[in-house]
């Protein structure tokens, strides 16, 4: 063992290692096996030195196994700036599971964590393996050092420049870069005298961006209608309506990290420059950030933002705003977008509510702060049951929503953004049982197996257990449904009662303080069979959806309940566009992304269910990562304020149409995008 006095270390890996990747793009490691990991359950920390060199970020899984697996049971994963020496710490109580997300350190990028609660001492391998989707060139990747410590170190990241003064990656060239600070001040005011000369809604719409000719109804407000077979959304007028929206859509630029990187940047003015004081920040001010690393983290973690400066560049720290107000809402009418999707984790600073106003183009709000409890059962699912979630709702429905109240333009709210135990495969009664603490959700499922069954004997014949009592249940128990095969059927069901508790109560809150707005639902990472218990308690269900096309996840939803469906986010990245990452879906140029975008609203605009699609989103990421590390190259414009002309006009031809597409007289573009679709693997070229 080596160390010093206040930190103990052992080593892992004492010499450095060069890890040539496979014929499938992926270099491998063991990391430690048997009794090796035995040895390090006395530390909380594996730190990992290393440098993948190649052009795109790197992926860097961890992955754990146990003995009786064909897979590995829990993965950590860390994406990585590539080409630089980076520090990984990987803390084995990340392990629990208890959070999705891992907090971003300097040289990291995006992290996650994937598995049900475990422990290092289950574990019989681990693992390293490191790929990326996205690079062109991957030559290898050297493993400096691999150490167990019992305090992890504080990373830095040096090396040469990396980002330009407008925020761009220097090592590369693509068609639409900036090169001068006088071509990016000329563009951007040629851009605002044509906003200047521009209001309203292309023709044929009404002043929401209604169907003129489809009329409902009219309350004053956003409500919903079913009509031929088909739902639909109507505006305060009482025009049909379909929300083709974008995501941060009143956003000019992502804050992204500098702290620990500064000698990768070329430019960054010093913070007491009141020049550029509206582009820094600090990660405590993202209310994303704040909630998934704590209230007080992130208070001396820096952040810049470059799309921002390049405004004040061209139109000074007190006119940027005005400027970038006035370009932004011509741009989106223009294109034919009719909705403003405000994101979870809009920024303290940046006068959401005063663009809003000004603008007059409807939104839909993503409600911040969900009411969770002291304990969970899972992640951040609440101890639905307990007196707390229900105060917890009701003072989060009124400084929530309160400030909307009685507001037109407002569609309605998404409850949440993409709950982190959603993400998980997860049976919530099963979770609630495994748990120590006799959680109030915990009695009452007792209570409602008591209720069906009436004496224990009858649940024992059912379940193929011996318990003594209802009371044994009181006691923890992992893994029910593989000890108690007889337990699924009832698990499922109390699943689907935990699920509707959970949005029945934040429903019920939310309605007493706001009668008028559509509750837009919990906005889920995906849609279809097995997400949608609770969708009753909800006045549309929204969810996520990054594949080729809407067309299969809306059918599965469809199939479980007939009722309006909202696309929170989608979308399609660009490569070859100087990112480290080109996005979830990504097509291989700007023509080929703009048809691929084409063809997924299109066929969204067709489906009988759907009422509405936000992009995801305005802007592109920074290119070493925004407050969770995450840097695509996905936005309608760069870091510049220029748009990917070639992708949005193909928007603009399908929102000209929108309405013809929605009614079934036009039909869907039928020829298959060339895109490479990463979550699924599937590429179409």
């Amino acid at each position: 063992m080596e160390g010093t006095e206040q930190i103990s270390r052992a080593a892992v890996i004492k010499d450095s290692i060069i890890l040539a990747p496979d014929q499938d793009g992926r270099a491998e490691l063991v990391l430690g096996q048997g009794e090796q990991l035995r040895e390090w359950e006395a530390f909380p920390c594996l730190t990992l030195r290393l440098r993948a060199r190649m052009d795109a970020m790197a992926v860097t899984e961890i992955q754990f196994w146990k003995e009786e697996n064909e897979k590995p049971s829990n993965i950590l994963t860390y994406q990585i700036i590539p080409g630089l020496e980076v520090t990984v710490r990987i803390q084995f109580h990340d392990l629990k599971s208890d959070r999705l997300y891992i907090e971003t350190t300097p040289g990291m990028l995006k992290g996650k964590c994937k598995g049900l609660a475990a422990g290092l001492e289950e574990m019989e391998k681990v693992s390293l393996v490191i790929y990326s989707p996205y690079c062109s060139e991957f030559q290898d990747v050297e493993l400096l050092e691999a150490y167990l410590t019992d305090q992890p170190p504080v990373p830095a990241v040096n090396g040469e420049p990396m980002v330009d003064e407008f925020g761009q990656w220097i090592g590369k060239d693509w068609p639409g870069k900036t090169k001068t600070e006088q071509e990016l001040t000329d563009y951007l005011r040629q851009e605002l005298q044509r906003a200047e000369g521009e209001k309203g809604f292309p023709p044929g719409l009404s002043r929401y961006g209604g169907f003129l000719q489809k009329r409902f109804e009219q309350t004053g407000f956003f409500r919903l209608q079913k009509a031929e077979g088909r739902h639909w959304l109507v505006d305060p007028e009482g025009y049909a309506f379909f929300s083709n929206g974008v995501c941060y859509g009143c956003r000019m630029g992502v804050h992204g990290f500098v702290d620990g990187m500064e000698t990768l940047f070329s430019w960054l003015p010093e913070e007491g420059d009141g020049t550029y004081r509206d582009a820094w920040t600090t990660a405590d001010q993202i209310p994303e950030y704040a909630k998934r690393n704590g209230p007080g983290a992130g208070k001396r973690r820096k952040m810049f933002n470059f799309a921002r400066a390049n405004m004040i560049r061209a139109f000074g720290p007190e006119g940027w705003w005005e400027a970038w107000n006035t370009i932004n809402v011509a741009r989106l009418k223009r294109w034919g977008f009719n909705t403003i999707g405000v994101g979870v984790n809009n920024y303290y600073d940046e006068r959401v509510t005063e663009y809003l106003a000004r603008g007059e183009i409807p939104f839909v709000w993503t409600l911040k702060h969900f009411p969770l409890t002291r304990e969970r059962i899972f992640r951040d699912f609440p101890d639905v049951y307990a007196g707390e979630y229900r105060e917890n709702a009701k003072s989060y429905a009124a400084e929530q929503l309160a400030p909307h109240a009685g507001n037109p333009w407002m569609i309605g709210y998404f409850i949440t953004n993409e709950p982190e135990w959603r993400f998980q495969n997860v049976n919530l009664a099963e979770q609630t049982f495994a748990r120590e603490e006799l959680l109030e959700s915990k009695s009452e499922l007792i209570r409602l197996l008591q209720e069906k069954y009436g004496e224990i004997r009858n649940l024992n014949r059912v379940w193929n257990t011996a318990f003594a009592d209802f009371a044994e249940l009181r006691r923890p128990m992992r893994s029910l449904a593989d000890r108690y095969p007889g337990a699924g059927q009832d698990l499922e069901e109390l699943h689907k009662t935990l699920v509707r508790q959970y949005e029945r109560v934040v429903r019920e809150e939310l309605r007493r303080v706001d009668p008028d707005h559509l509750n837009l639902g919990m906005r889920y990472a995906y849609g279809g069979k097995g997400v949608m218990g609770g969708c009753g308690e909800q006045d549309v269900f929204s969810f996520n959806c990054y594949e080729i096309s809407p067309q299969a996840q809306l059918d599965a939803c469809r199939a479980e309940a007939d009722m309006p469906l909202f696309i929170g986010e989608w979308h399609v990245g660009g490569a070859g566009q100087g990112k480290l990452s080109a996005g979830l879906l990504y097509a291989p140029d700007q023509e080929e992304r703009g048809k691929a975008m084409a063809y997924y609203l299109q066929r969204a605009l067709a489906h009988p269910n759907c009422i509405g699609a936000n992009y995801f989103e305005m802007n592109d990421e920074p290119l070493l990562g925004r407050f969770d590390g995450e840097c695509m190259a996905h936005g309608l414009i760069d870091v510049c304020n220029r748009p990917y002309e070639r992708a949005v006009e193909h928007m603009i031809r399908t929102a000209r149409k929108m309405y013809e597409y929605r009614t079934g007289q036009e039909q869907p573009a039928e020829e298959l995008p060339r895109v490479v679709d990463v979550l699924h693997k599937i590429k179409t070229f």
